[in-house]
């Protein structure tokens, strides 16, 4: 479907806003017409009766004037409200529904998107569809109407001019800006293309300043920056180009409808067949008529912008949804991977082959591996980011004799169990956990909103932050930068894990929740850590390398390569796997 047709479908609701703001518009331009006619004929009666020594009624024409000035005034002002209120509802409403849709598609779609893309297409692109309406659909609705009832008024003065009027209005509301439309779609939908470029190029850039400046590449970069930014610049001055060509022709085709009225009507006068009054009134009239179609060059500009941008929004949310989750509700019980494989979307190659594991209430159970084995992939899929072949579980039998693909918790297929619920009963700490630009307080309460004081202060005393909290001058309410700066990078991962502890969750999968840390500061988390495990019975799936933790671990999977290759506890592994000695000695 067309980007566009989908995008006024979208539009919907903001219907009788938008049919109002256009009722509005057309009154005001036929009020302001009708000002300048009338006001060009009453001029130029009283001039002649000045003249001539006769009488003239100035108190009717001077109140229509007054009254279209009023209608105009008016007019516009309200016009102007409803079509705003029409377009931020409508960006509202759009930011809204893309997100929605977006939100769903971006753990398993993630490694096909950059943030900075994601970023523009839902800032730049949705900003640029407030054009849709405001310079587009409302200009269009306007010429449509407009232009028969200014041909139809004009009638009354001379049929012929009617017609040359007609012709001119169409000429410029439509046969221009189309021709202006053809030569500048494909720079338009380039441009849209490169101002998103640009954004993820200086977005991307400013992310890794410290690495460019490291690694002395800093100039390249520039180089690249430069260069799209020349290629942006080049199709928006051609665009302007145009649209100065549009202008142009437009005052051409103006002042070439004004002689042309001139070079009709002054007969008509000499013959007696029109009063020379309405000379001076057609001229005025036919300056200002051509404010129903003046917009039209701006908005055939923007069409291929607006249809860029919807197409690139259309195109993220198109993606097919996977299904996620159902309606039973998450119940304590073990947790098994049932002879899982999974690929990637769009990935051909398994990142996870043939992985049975089998997790208790109260296990903890600990997974090592290189970079890539599949660690962080079978956490996300326990955390039900992506789908997963449905297991059978319509039997007990047929789950220990007969199993198919998938996981399952007490038994219950994971694509069975609500996503809510689900991520309740599991909390996550992955490696890249976000800090939030707010307070140290507002961080841990979006682990929990109702969390007292006293119970981060508890949390926070088991990951050994506590006392750097009291340190500082504002406590729990001092204030972090963005993504936790401010914080060393130790301190961010205790912060993190604080925000998993309070979630009060029955299995805790947490991925390297020691990086960064010194020896000293790991082994006081790990006895607290424990300590709270052993008394609330929550399971813990951990990702580590650290032989500090691995040692207190119940189970350890040894992955490679997506399968698991060995696993027990430390000591038995130590004594009869290479492979796990290995990995502590190179980690």
């Amino acid at each position: 479907m067309n980007p566009l047709v989908r995008l006024m479908k979208l539009l919907k609701p903001q219907l009788p806003l938008m049919l109002l703001g256009t009722l509005l518009s057309i009154i005001t331009i036929m009020a302001n017409i009708g000002l300048l006619a009338v006001s060009g004929w009453f001029i130029t009666i009283m001039a002649i009766a000045g003249l001539s020594g006769v009488t003239a009624n100035y108190f009717t024409p001077a109140a229509i004037i007054r009254f279209l000035a009023i209608v105009r005034t008016a007019g516009r002002y309200a016009e102007r409200l409803l079509t705003h209120r029409a377009t931020f509802n409508t960006l509202a409403a759009l930011r809204y529904y893309f997100y929605t849709r977006l939100e769903p598609l971006l753990p398993y779609y993630r490694v096909n998107f950059k943030s900075a893309d994601i970023l523009a297409r839902l800032q730049q692109d949705i900003d640029e569809l407030d054009n849709f309406y405001l310079r587009v659909l409302l200009p269009t609705f306007v010429a449509i109407c407009s232009i028969p009832l200014v041909g139809w008024g004009v009638s009354f003065i001379s049929s012929e001019l009617a017609l040359v009027i007609v012709g001119a209005l169409t000429l410029v509301g439509f046969v221009l800006p189309i021709f202006i439309l053809l030569l500048s779609k494909k720079r338009a939908q380039q441009q849209a293309k490169l101002s998103s470029e640009l954004k993820v190029e200086l977005v991307d850039g400013m992310a890794a300043m410290r690495e460019l400046l490291v690694y002395q590449i800093s100039h390249q970069y520039q180089q690249s920056i430069n260069r799209v930014s020349e290629s942006y610049h080049r199709a928006e001055l051609h665009l302007h180009r145009l649209q100065a060509l549009a202008t142009a022709l437009t005052f051409l085709a103006i002042n070439a409808t004004v002689f042309a009225s001139l070079y009709l009507l002054v007969p008509l006068v000499q013959i007696g067949d029109l009063k020379p009054e309405f000379v001076a009134s057609g001229a005025l009239l036919i300056l200002v008529c051509f404010e129903t179609v003046i917009n039209m060059p701006l908005a055939c500009q923007i069409l291929p912008k607006v249809h860029a941008s919807a197409a690139r929004l259309f195109e993220i949310i198109d993606k097919p949804i996977p299904d996620l989750g159902g309606d039973t509700l998450v119940t304590t019980g073990p947790i098994k991977f049932n002879n899982l494989s999974f690929t990637y979307p769009d990935g051909y190659a398994y990142v996870l082959k043939d992985i049975d594991l089998i997790i208790q209430q109260g296990d903890k159970i600990a997974i090592i591996g290189a970079s890539g084995a599949g660690k962080s992939t079978l956490a996300n899929l326990l955390m039900g980011f992506w789908p997963i072949p449905p297991s059978n579980n319509t039997s007990q039998s047929d789950i220990v004799d007969k199993l198919t693909p998938g996981i399952t918790i007490n038994d219950v297929d994971l694509n069975e169990l609500n996503t809510e619920s689900l991520r309740e009963h599991i909390a996550l700490m992955s490696q890249n956990s976000h800090l939030f630009h707010a307070t140290i307080g507002d961080n841990l309460r979006l682990a929990n909103p109702k969390v007292t004081e006293s119970q981060m202060r508890d949390v926070c005393q088991v990951v050994g932050l506590i006392d750097f909290i009291d340190e500082l001058e504002n406590g729990f309410k001092t204030w972090l930068g963005e993504t936790g700066s401010g914080l060393s990078g130790g301190q961010k991962q205790r912060l993190c894990l604080a925000q998993v502890l309070l979630r009060n969750a029955k299995v805790l999968v947490l991925d390297e929740p020691t990086k960064g840390l010194d020896r000293h500061s790991e082994r006081t988390i790990i006895t607290n850590l424990f300590q709270q495990l052993e008394q609330s019975q929550q399971s813990l799936l951990l990702i580590t390398h650290k032989p500090l933790m691995l040692q207190k671990m119940d189970k350890i999977i040894v992955m490679d390569e997506g399968t698991i290759v060995a696993q027990g506890d430390h000591k038995t592994l130590m004594e009869t796997n290479d492979y796990y000695r290995k990995l502590l000695n190179y980690f």
